[in-house]
């Protein structure tokens, strides 16, 4: 403990930057940042007997009989916290409940560095059972119908082995997921999973607003839930009980990455949740979540109707659904986070499926853009182009790719864009930022559309299974998408 208190203090900020003025705690990674830091930095000089994650949990998070079984009891009586300020102590408790409100205001839920949001309370979740190795736990008995047998990935069974639950993934994702879609058969009109939302400024973010009717799984829940997986791993590999929570955070999520690990960051939480879990895995650990619910007393009376046939169908029902959108499906940024300005006009409607996909670079931009800041400055400056010099009605292209590791929304999936003069109504078209006559994209930005876009269009029904692939130049007078990105795209399927 004194060894990492003095690797604290070297690294954690002046205090006169921890404590902000009243009313400069915005709903940003960067403020719970701050505040985490104040917190560990009081747990480490001793007037603190809590961890970060503890303290949390004595607030109301993850506290359910759920979670206490699998994290153990949570402190009944936290401090007063005097040393942080009013704002910061009702900042932190406001996030570590998320719920949302009618007006469709998601709340505890913050705005990242790479402009996705995410939820705060399975975030913490997954980084307490991570700090305290928390993943094979036996399953109570009476979780569990008495001819259940264990079945491995081999599809053999075991008979009389003890089932286990692993609890990194069930105070995450795997208890939500399975009772969202428990919900969802129960109420015809209730959606499993989304939407995404939109923060009232991406400068001074305060409220943010979902974009379409909510589920239990919003998007910014989920992307808390797969950062509580990486996190949560990470850290039981590591063995690393003692590491300062605040550091961590800023490196996963404004840094260079984990353990220098280039890529395990947020930006690219789906890829690394996909190298992590196993389809087959989730799914047996969607059902063991279930089963336990089941015999809780705050939750059996929800599920005492389905015996464990029906719980494995609604496993496997959920891990499907939730694979095909959030871990073959790219993470789209929408229009009102980049800043778009009003599409000008009617937009006209595209008659789905469609049949051709288009490649373009921007060539202007002529760099490829790596954060979101750039990628979003990039989008608006493309934006007014096409609009004032162009008399475009918006941004011509439908979906355009930044080297963040995020696709922008132009005019998405259902309006006609203005990209491929003479077949804007026959597909859509996807550009690259960046000029690519002499090099390539890079290859993570290459996969996001060739193994993921595409493949989603068509289990989304927004393209035909035997989709076209062509290189703008293909349909007109024009060098794009520049010659070493064309010479890729002819070796992707589809192409023609």
């Amino acid at each position: 403990a004194a060894a990492w208190g003095r690797v604290w203090r070297r690294l954690r900020l002046p205090r006169a930057c921890l404590h902000g003025a009243a009313g400069s705690l915005l709903f940003h990674m960067d403020s719970v940042i701050q505040v985490v830091e104040v917190l560990e930095s009081q747990h480490l000089d001793g007037h603190l007997n809590l961890s970060v994650t503890e303290l949390a949990r004595g607030l109301g998070c993850c506290n359910s009989e759920f979670d206490r079984l699998l994290l153990g009891e949570a402190p009944t009586e936290p401090p007063d916290l005097p040393f942080l300020s009013q704002e910061q102590r009702s900042f932190f408790k406001h996030l570590l409940k998320h719920e949302v409100q009618a007006s469709l205001v998601e709340q505890g839920v913050v705005l990242l560095p790479d402009g996705t949001t995410v939820a705060v309370s399975p975030l913490l979740a997954g980084i307490e059972a991570g700090l305290k190795g928390r993943r094979e736990m036996p399953l109570p008995l009476e979780a569990v119908e008495p001819s259940l047998v264990t079945t491995e990935p081999s599809n053999q069974t075991r008979p009389g082995l003890p089932l286990t639950i692993d609890a990194l993934y069930a105070v995450t994702i795997t208890k939500a997921l399975g009772m969202a879609f428990l919900l969802a058969q129960a109420n015809e009109s209730q959606v499993p999973m989304g939407p995404n939302g939109c923060w009232d400024s991406v400068y001074e973010p305060q409220n943010f607003t979902l974009l379409g009717h909510p589920s239990p799984l919003t998007d910014a829940f989920i992307n808390g839930a797969l950062d509580g997986v990486i996190l949560g791993t990470h850290l039981v590999g590591q063995g690393m009980a003692r590491v300062p929570l605040g550091p961590l955070l800023r490196e996963y999520y404004s840094g260079g990455g984990l353990a220098g690990e280039r890529q395990v960051r947020s930006n690219f939480r789906r890829q690394n949740f996909v190298q992590l879990t196993e389809a087959g895995q989730l799914e047996e650990q969607v059902l063991r979540s279930l089963q336990l619910l089941r015999a809780l007393a705050q939750t059996e009376p929800l599920l005492s109707w389905a015996g464990d046939e029906e719980l494995q169908a609604t496993a496997s029902w959920a891990v499907q659904k939730f694979t095909e959108a959030y871990l073959e499906c790219p993470a789209i940024i929408p229009r009102c986070m980049w800043g778009a300005r009003p599409y000008r006009g009617t937009p006209t409607q595209l008659k789905l499926p469609l049949s051709f996909v288009y490649i373009h670079h921007t060539s202007s931009p002529s760099q490829p853009c790596r954060t979101f800041p750039e990628c979003a400055a990039d989008m608006r400056a493309m934006q007014r182009f096409h609009q004032e010099d162009r008399r475009w009605d918006d941004i011509g292209y439908s979906f355009v790719v930044g080297s963040d590791g995020y696709m922008y929304q132009g005019r998405g999936w259902h309006w006609v864009g203005a990209h491929t003069r003479g077949y804007n109504s026959k597909g859509y078209g996807v550009s690259f930022i960046g000029d690519y006559m002499d090099t390539l994209p890079e290859a993570f930005a290459l996969s996001l559309v060739r193994n993921n876009f595409l493949q989603c269009a068509v289990k989304g029904s927004k393209i035909q299974a035997n989709y076209t692939v062509h290189g703008h130049r293909q349909m007109g007078h024009t060098a794009c998408p520049g010659n070493r990105l064309f010479w890729e795209i002819q070796t992707w399927h589809g192409f023609k």
